[in-house]
């Protein structure tokens, strides 16, 4: 019952985030020219909170009466969500399902580890950066020839970047995002998530850098082409200035020749954004399939378990 519970709940949550994810795809560029890179970036906490709604029990469990879904069940996809709370489904495959997930969650973890502990090394010897590494005493690290490559005037700007990462917990987010591949690992639309996610986080370090500096955005666009054009080895949890296989450089640079927006449209995004995540909350809250009887422990061992690791961290 267990590996059913298990199964049934990992689902939930991964359709949930890719639903939301689908979302965030649509809107980003809406957003971003309304109110700027911070903002776009910003949506990326759709994701997160319609995962976490799908854990609680749904609208009709606490009104003990079919959802929306289980009352259509020829539309909109409403009889295979419904079959998701199928006990029947679940007997057979849910050990081997668990299994299955529980043996690609910790390779795919150990590959991480594996990528940062690599990316630690290159650091100590000189030969990866400039970036941020570390998470819970982030610090900045440079390359052996870091004076040679940049000038006085490009580390400035390398400074006030990396500066801004950590003013903004960036590096925590990045862990975030590898727990949410880790869990996700076996959804493609997760994978692609947090790949364009690292991309708006840097577009929106990177207006927060230049905000109020208008003259120092042709200069900032030199120094970041330079780097990137030479190369920057960095790691999956790093924040990095400009590293040469990540973060299509065409989109930050067309960004920053953008005019900030206006305070009136900041506002209007931020509250956007935020209405959107309590919206997408909601809808995944009230339209997801009832659970079945024997399923509706779901939720409450699923939350517990979430409130165990944050008082744990």
């Amino acid at each position: 019952m267990e590996g059913e519970m298990f199964v049934l709940t990992l689902l939930r949550a991964q359709i949930a985030a890719g639903l939301a994810v689908l979302a965030v795809l649509l809107l980003r560029g809406p957003v971003r020219r309304l109110a700027g890179p911070s903002v776009a970036y910003g949506l990326w906490a759709l994701v997160p909170a319609a995962a976490v709604s799908s854990l609680f029990p749904t609208l009709a469990e606490f009104l003990r009466q079919d959802s929306l879904f289980a009352a259509m069940p020829t539309r909109a996809g409403g009889g295979w969500l419904r079959a998701l709370s199928d006990d029947g489904v679940w007997r057979g495959w849910a050990p081997g399902l668990a299994a299955a997930w529980f043996a690609g969650a910790v390779s795919l973890a150990l590959l991480f580890g594996w990528g940062e502990a690599r990316f630690r090394r290159l650091a100590r010897l000189g030969l990866a950066g400039p970036a941020v590494i570390g998470i819970a005493a982030p610090r900045l690290v440079t390359p052996h020839d870091y004076t040679e490559r940049f000038t006085e005037t490009e580390r400035g700007f390398i400074r006030r970047h990396e500066r801004t990462h950590m003013l903004r917990q960036d590096h925590l987010a990045n862990l975030m995002i590898a727990v949410v591949q880790v869990v996700g690992w076996f959804n493609p639309l997760i994978h692609l998530a947090a790949a364009i996610a690292r991309l708006d986080q840097e577009a929106a370090c990177d207006a927060q850098v230049l905000e109020g500096r208008p003259s120092d955005r042709r200069p900032y666009a030199e120094a970041l082409l330079k780097a990137h054009m030479q190369g920057t080895r960095t790691g999956g949890l790093a924040c990095a200035w400009a590293p040469a296989n990540r973060h299509p450089l065409e989109l930050r640079l067309r960004l920053l020749a953008r005019p900030e927006p206006s305070l009136r449209r900041y506002v209007v995004g931020v509250t956007t954004v935020g209405a959107l995540a309590v919206l997408a909350a909601a809808a995944v809250w009230t339209l997801a399939p009832r659970q079945s009887p024997r399923t509706a422990g779901v939720a409450a061992v699923a939350v517990a378990g979430v409130a165990t690791t944050s008082v744990s961290a």
